[in-house]
């Protein structure tokens, strides 16, 4: 008996131990604002969930109220989901966010509205431990001295090794997700490359919730102007802030020194500051991720949601102190939206061709990431070549402004296009620092073409750590033969940097357009770019874009394409809502 008794006990244990290494999760969604839907469920990124498969909620009375409960493993700490609904055509939740759960507890509760993101308190985020950083911080190391080709372009071995040194320092101690995401991006930063930063769009989840989506946006859209901070738009309720008001400091720090250090942060090649203080202007454009709106609450943290604004409005010279709300980037959107319906909400609507009275066409491309678009880039760009063909054209205006780049096939595809006469390539010297990844990084790295993992092939040694890459090289474009062949003009301004910086520089040494605009962003002496790794850092589970291959030519400055117009937007281009660039444009075209 005894020993019944005590082999029953021994179950009984084992039975609870088990049980307590799983987590029980109700879920319970108001899902009320939707009608006649089908297949409501839950996706997520732990087991029993899955992004692939939809786990089903019920709504039993029929109430809109769906809930379940599920079983999670105890030894995870954050779970990544989304509801979602549909069979062919699945409707998902929160467009590029993810809901986020803490794992704290035996029992949890979760209580969430359809399409509402939940608020959750980072502070009560744990720490990442410095041995934890120390790891990741080696593994990010090695990846630059090992792959990065740029990494001795701007900066002697001794000005890399020293700061390697000091934020080795920074990765000895405690941080928070956003301390160690401002550290690494200081880090790449310091680099001077246009493709190396903890990339926004590249990052779990869970990290773009808890570093880059909270609610500590500026309550503005905004234009810098030199070194001045002009609004644009304003979402404050019941508070009207007129166009063109300066915001002259923000908790007491001047907009100079707010633009100097942040601008510090932001990716661009060599010393293009021009590009640096371009990128940190705001548009609140829905889905996209601006530069000031990650860097600045990083650097500057609200207190207790809100900032103390001084504004000098455009009609005085008085200043006045506010004391405002801060927002998520997704609330100032909706509300730009509910103001003016035309505000731009997805990349869709950053292309365009319009054809104006004087027998001109005008064709925006506001973005070479063509996977952000939902409709087919080429066969826009061949029916509007079609068209323009068709409608006897003869002068073309191709504006790429606030367009800093992304596949290079949308560049060889235009110039195949918008002229008869073939296009020479600027020639770079392409090397690499690798031939190929070592045992130790590859765990870490990603990337769309696996063969870049060898390059054994490809490449041969140079001295310096170098080796030649022998990839495929394009010399020159060739025309179509129904191509374009009236007068190009290109509006260019400091946002072009990758594949729009090339086509700027194609552009005017080819002499295919009369560029407009302002000074570009890239650097003449060649970008580090060709493909990318993705680097994921195993304990912070934070992202790095480093590029792999360098284009270099040393005879050529560190600056930008200079425009053959140079136009330059005034504050009171601002005041009247004028595009300056545009009309400037417009005038040269009638004038011939």
């Amino acid at each position: 008996m005894n020993k019944i008794f005590i082999i029953l006990m021994l179950l009984s244990s084992n039975f609870c131990a088990l049980a307590q290494q799983n987590t029980f999760v109700k879920f319970r969604v108001d899902a009320s604002s939707l009608k006649n839907i089908t297949n409501f469920g839950i996706r997520g990124n732990v087991s029993p969930l899955s992004w692939e498969k939809t786990v089903p909620l019920q709504d039993v009375d029929k109430d809109g109220i769906y809930e379940g409960e599920l079983s999670f493993p105890n030894n995870i700490e954050i779970l990544e989901y989304k509801y979602v609904y549909g069979e062919k055509a699945l409707i998902w939740e929160l467009e590029a966010q993810n809901r986020i759960l803490f794992i704290d507890n035996e029992q949890i509760q979760a209580n969430d509205i359809w399409n509402v993101q939940s608020q959750f308190d980072v502070k009560k985020l744990p720490k990442l431990s410095a041995e934890k950083l120390t790891e990741d911080f080696s593994i990010f190391k090695k990846a630059l001295l090992e792959i990065h080709p740029g990494l001795y372009r701007y900066n002697t071995k001794n000005q890399i090794d020293s700061i390697f040194n000091h934020f080795q320092n920074e990765f000895s101690k405690p941080l928070t997700y956003q301390e160690a995401f401002l550290n690494f991006t200081k880090i790449t930063s310091a680099i001077k490359c246009g493709h190396t930063f903890p990339s926004f769009y590249n990052q779990i989840g869970f990290i773009k919730e808890v570093v880059l989506h909270q609610k500590d946006k500026l309550p503005f859209t905004f234009r810098v102007l030199g070194e001045k901070i002009f609004i644009t738009e304003s979402v404050i309720e019941n508070f009207d802030i007129p166009r063109g008001a300066e915001i002259v400091a923000i908790n007491g720090i001047s907009t100079q020194t707010i633009l100097k250090e942040t601008a510090k942060l932001v990716k661009a090649d060599g010393a293009n500051d021009g590009k640096r203080y371009a990128d940190l202007n705001t548009f609140g454009i829905g889905g996209y991720f601006e530069m000031f709106d990650c860097y600045f609450p990083l650097l500057y943290p609200p207190t207790n949601g809100q900032y103390t604004v001084e504004i000098k409005r455009p009609d005085s010279e008085k200043t006045e102190e506010l004391t405002v709300g801060t927002v998520s980037s997704a609330e100032r959107t909706n509300t730009l939206i509910k103001k003016n319906p035309n505000h731009i909400t997805n990349a869709d609507q950053l292309w365009k061709l319009e054809f104006w009275d004087n027998n001109t066409a005008y064709l925006q491309l506001g973005t070479f990431d063509v996977f952000q678009l939902s409709f087919d880039w080429s066969e826009f760009l061949k029916n509007a070549f079609q068209e323009i063909k068709k409608r006897k054209i003869k002068d073309l205006v191709i504006d790429i402004r606030w367009n800093e780049g992304g596949q290079d096939e949308v560049l060889f595809f235009i110039g195949q296009n918008m002229t008869k006469q073939p296009i020479k390539i600027p020639q770079r010297q392409d090397l690499v620092r690798y031939n190929k990844i070592s045992a130790e990084l590859k765990p870490y790295l990603f990337t769309w073409d696996n063969s870049f993992f060898d390059l054994s092939s490809k490449t041969k040694p140079l001295n310096n750590g170098y080796f030649l890459f022998t990839g495929q090289n394009i010399t020159e474009i060739q025309p179509l033969k129904n191509a374009f062949d009236g007068n190009v003009y290109l509006l260019v301004n400091a946002s072009n940097s990758s594949a729009t910086f090339y086509f700027a520089e194609i552009a005017k040494e080819n002499k295919l357009a009369t560029l407009i605009g302002e000074t570009t962003g890239g650097s003449q002496k060649g970008l580090n770019a060709g493909t990318m790794f993705f680097l994921r850092l195993p304990n912070s589970n934070i992202e790095i874009d480093i590029p792999i291959i360098g284009s270099f030519s040393e005879d050529k400055p560190s600056e930008g394409i200079v425009p053959d117009v140079i136009v330059k937007p005034t504050f009171e281009d601002l005041i009247n809502g004028e595009d300056k660039t545009l009309t400037t444009t417009k005038t040269i075209i009638l004038k011939k």
